[in-house]
């Protein structure tokens, strides 16, 4: 199996995307571009694409993989659970606290905005719409611009793209 994802010519402007999105544009913080790869990475379930995206961004320090972790983990019991809300018309729960989630303040979060960042990412893929939403807007209120919460999600698609290709490939040509 390789370690890198190979992006045959059919699927070059999904490389170029990438490469743009992770290295040449500055609208996110760096830390936020590593966060938001890195979490979109770890949802797509796929080491492969993991590894591409640590040789392109590098190792996260044990802070960054604390909050992702949170994020990812977090999102893992929400997204399906109010996805799925959208469509019953239960009275019960619907709430953070009837999933058994301590409250944001005691999860003791450093950098608030990479948090959100992953948590869009996560969403993204996942499917989770409403807590897209609600992350998109915690980090507008947060001062992040729509460049920059745009820049995350097209990272997100380009990850979640370059899961596509190394699928594809693994498919079309190994199999």
């Amino acid at each position: 199996m390789s370690t890198f994802v190979q992006f045959p010519d059919e699927s070059e402007d999904q490389r170029l995307l990438l490469k743009s999105v992770l290295i040449s544009e500055n609208h996110l913080a760096s830390s936020a571009i590593k966060t938001v790869a890195w979490a979109a990475a770890l949802a797509c379930r796929d080491k492969d694409v993991v590894k591409q995206v640590q040789f392109i961004v590098g190792d996260l320090s044990p802070e960054a993989k604390r909050e992702i972790q949170y994020a990812v983990s977090r999102m893992s019991v929400t997204n399906p659970y109010f996805f799925s809300r959208q469509f019953v018309d239960v009275h019960a729960g619907g709430n953070l606290e009837s999933l058994k989630f301590r409250p944001f303040a005691d999860i003791a979060i450093d950098n608030e905005v990479d948090y959100h960042y992953a948590c869009i990412a996560v969403s993204m893929i996942n499917g989770g719409y409403a807590c897209f939403k609600s992350h998109t807007m915690s980090l507008k209120t947060l001062g992040q611009s729509d460049a920059a919460i745009d820049q995350a999600m097209r990272i997100t698609a380009a990850v979640l793209a370059a899961r596509q290709v190394h699928f594809n490939n693994q498919v079309l040509f190994q199999g």
